[in-house]
């Protein structure tokens, strides 16, 4: 992608996302409404009979049972009587939900709850979806209830809620009881989300394509935090229904356009990147006009949001269309895998926008979108991860390869020649010094071998390993005089991973045989068996064998992992404290298996 175009996206992105959250902000704390009563906070029992609806065009009042639809214009006040229960004290309250209902309770003839443009909301038009709690611990038995409810929209303005009666406290419990699920999990994907974005911020790993795991998490983020603010338990903890519901919608608005730049980062060819960077123009507008809408007051966002609903719905589907076609080009798993993921999404706020349209979800409204978004969600934080470990391990293996390569270009950069043409000079000089030339044999085979070691990955022929022990001994012996050392080598016609043998036996010396209080004494035993063939390293030191401590450039650990993946080899550790450590490798024969055995600790 062009950088001075990835920029101009980039700092559209960063452009709308900072005004989301300066918007949310103000509607929270700024324009919150004027006199509004603030939520706080299971005895409850159904209030919904017995009502009384007060008829204003001449007609009759009559006694209706709640919830119920009945005729309604638009900002037509409807008005709802009821007597005080009985049992009221000052803890008894009563809670309905309404969505764009503007709502003043009185009890007699004083006021005690009030929510909507009765009160003069700044940046608002009709009142918000809320629960509505209202204390009537104010009435005595006998005083009448009275319910003004009316709405901007039709829809709403005849709708008449439940009503549920007892103490405050039961039934913010019960309210907070019934949405503590999608709380739970909404914060959950909120501290995933940081938390997966903040170790990628940390991983040193730069090759790893950020830019798409952070828009990603970012959406994941938006999405999550979307899902908080609309939760009633959102509304009891910050007492403002109206700012709460307000950010609600600016994440919202926000969120396409994360998404869709998360996608962005898939597009392999010009012409699909094209068409996603013209869905996030459309969209940046989008929350641009939502939000001048809203506060030049041409269009709320309860109006607003059907469209964008509408035009989200509209874009998923063609988002759809253009990653099936990407994915079914390049035969990429990773584009398929979101193709089914926008395709989840998709069908949630299908089966959501249709199902808003008929009344016997109204009880259930958003529950089948919340489900579809949580599925959707876990499952790109677990692509997303995917794609990271999938990065992580290619990037892994080109640095191995580079090494190799590296390790290679040094060797051949090493006049191995004329180092080894010295040593023999060296050598010949000394002919009438039979210990020093051993040494300077011994020492030009050990870094022959070391020098291999870099080169030879596969096994060798067990002579080409023994050659290499017996240098690395004899330099041992020349220079720790009192060291014993018997090789028996009964057999070597078989392979072994290179370099795996000496390092075992060296630690066997360094960390056995030159530690005994004795004369120090290593045997080194090769033989064979029916089912293997045998390497028995033997030391009499105080038994602290390669299980337990190791000293070398390799790991024991390495040197297990390699016997057993290059010959199916195992490794048999016996130590003896004070008397010293048996080490047996045993290499299977062809149609054999060598079970692991543990160490025994004497």
């Amino acid at each position: 992608m062009n950088e001075r175009r990835l920029k101009q996206l980039n700092i559209i992105i960063l452009m709308t996302v900072f005004a989301g959250f300066v918007f949310i902000g103000l509607f929270v704390f700024v324009f919150a409404p004027r006199d509004q009563n603030k939520l706080e906070g299971n005895s409850i029992t159904d209030f919904s009979e017995g009502w009384i609806l007060k008829s204003y065009n001449g007609g009759t009042d009559k006694i209706v049972s709640l919830p119920d639809n009945v005729e309604g214009n638009t900002e037509e006040v409807i008005v709802l009587m009821h007597k005080v229960p009985d049992d009221v004290n000052a803890n008894t309250a009563i809670a309905f939900k309404t969505e764009f209902q503007n709502v003043r309770v009185m009890v007699g003839d004083e006021t005690v709850y009030t929510n909507g443009i009765m009160n003069e909301q700044k940046l608002m038009k009709n009142a918000v979806p809320c629960y509505n709690i209202v204390d009537i611990g104010v009435g005595m038995p006998g005083d009448i209830i009275t319910i003004y409810l009316s709405s901007g929209y039709k829809k709403y303005s005849g709708i008449l809620p439940e009503v549920y009666c007892g103490s405050k406290s039961d039934i913010i419990f019960d309210i907070v009881n019934n949405n503590s699920f999608g709380l739970v999990l909404a914060v959950s994907l909120i501290a995933t989300s940081v938390i997966l974005s903040i170790c990628l911020l940390l991983m040193k790993n730069s090759e790893v394509n950020k830019r798409k795991s952070f828009y990603a998490f970012s959406f994941i983020f938006a999405t999550a935090l979307w899902s908080l603010l609309s939760n009633p338990i959102m509304q009891i903890l910050f007492k403002n229904s109206f700012g709460i519901y307000m950010s609600s919608m600016v994440v919202l608005l926000i969120m396409p356009v994360l998404y869709i730049m998360y996608q962005r980062c898939f597009a392999l060819k010009r012409r699909y990147a094209r068409m996603f960077e013209i869905g996030i123009y459309i969209y940046a507008i989008n929350f641009l006009t939502g939000v001048i809408f809203q506060i030049c007051g041409v269009c709320d966002f309860a109006t607003y949001m059907v469209f964008t609903k509408i035009l989200i719905i509209t874009g998923l589907l063609l988002l759809s269309g253009i990653m099936y076609l990407a994915a079914d080009a390049y035969s990429d798993k990773s584009i398929y895998s979101n193709f089914l993921m926008n395709v989840l999404l998709l069908f949630s706020c299908l089966t959501e926008f249709v199902l808003s349209f008929f009344g016997f979800y109204r009880k259930f409204d958003g529950l089948v979108l919340q489900a579809g978004i949580y599925i959707f969600l876990v499952l790109m934080v677990v692509n997303v991860q995917k794609e990271i470990v999938k990065e992580v391990n290619t990037k892994k293996e080109e640095a191995l390869n580079s090494l190799e390569e590296k390790k290679e270009q040094i060797v051949k950069d090493i006049n191995t020649n004329l180092v080894f043409r010295s040593l023999n000079e060296a050598i010949r000089s000394l002919k009438d010094d039979k210990e020093n030339s051993r040494l300077i044999y011994n020492t030009s085979v050990y870094l022959k071998n070391n020098i291999n070691t870099m080169m030879d990955s596969k096994p060798v022929p067990f002579k080409e390993e023994l050659d290499y022990i017996k240098a690395y001994l004899g330099m041992e012996q020349r220079i720790n005089e009192g060291l014993v050392v018997e090789i028996e080598d009964k057999v070597d016609n078989f392979m072994v991973p290179f370099a795996t043998i000496e390092p075992l036996v060296e630690n066997a010396v360094r960390n056995g045989a030159l530690k005994s209080t004795g004369t120090p004494h290593l045997v080194l035993r090769i033989y064979e068996r029916l089912d293997c063939f045998a390497i028995q390293i033997v030391d009499n030191g105080k038994g602290t064998g390669p299980d337990k401590k190791f000293t070398g450039t390799v790991s024991y650990k390495e040197i297990k992992k390699k016997l057993k993946n290059m010959c199916r080899a195992g490794v048999e550790v016996r130590n003896k404290t004070d008397k010293g450590t048996v080490v047996t490798v045993k290499i299977p024969k062809e149609g054999f298996i060598i079970k692991e055995e543990q160490s025994e600790l004497q």
